[in-house]
């Protein structure tokens, strides 16, 4: 059981690497920066997590990047927007609300916040700010699960 779960949260791991990948590669090259070596790294056994490896570059591209990201962040500074989260989950993707130190699924945006709902027993859904919202990691997936499934110990019921 544990290692089936494992699978799953890897393979997450790997679709939502695979689409930082493919972001970036569009963006670099929208921006005439080519990152030829762009690309995943295999999944981490112990953890599940898969890692964005952003390769070898040539440094005019490099460079180039850099310019792009620093132009970026002058014009953020010259419009002073108001903050936003650094990620948009999707719906069903498993986050951590920092405040109220609880797991829960993604629900979608509300106009005070983002709406959770606990996860994996039932619960009240709460809206959380998104900037107290962060993707939850393999352990807290795993421990949640684990709270909710306290007679489960490695795949087998007790008692």
């Amino acid at each position: 059981m544990a290692n089936q779960k494992l699978r799953k949260i890897s393979k997450r791991h790997r679709r939502q690497a695979r689409e930082a990948c493919e972001a970036l590669r569009e963006a670099a090259e929208a921006a005439g920066c080519v990152l030829p070596s762009l690309d995943i790294d295999p999944a981490e056994s112990i953890t599940g997590q898969t890692l964005v490896d952003l390769g070898r570059a040539r440094p005019e591209s490099v460079l180039n990047l850099v310019d792009v990201l620093w132009a970026g962040l002058a014009a953020i500074a010259a419009e002073a927007p108001p903050v936003v989260p650094l990620f948009r989950p999707k719906v069903g993707d498993l986050v951590v609300d920092t405040v109220a130190v609880k797991v829960g699924t993604y629900k979608g945006a509300t106009d005070t916040g983002w709406s959770l709902s606990p996860w994996p027993v039932a619960g009240s859904p709460w809206t959380a700010d998104p900037l107290n919202v962060r993707v939850a990691t393999t352990n807290e997936r795993v421990r949640a699960d684990m709270e909710a499934n306290p007679t489960a110990v490695h795949g087998k019921r007790v008692g």
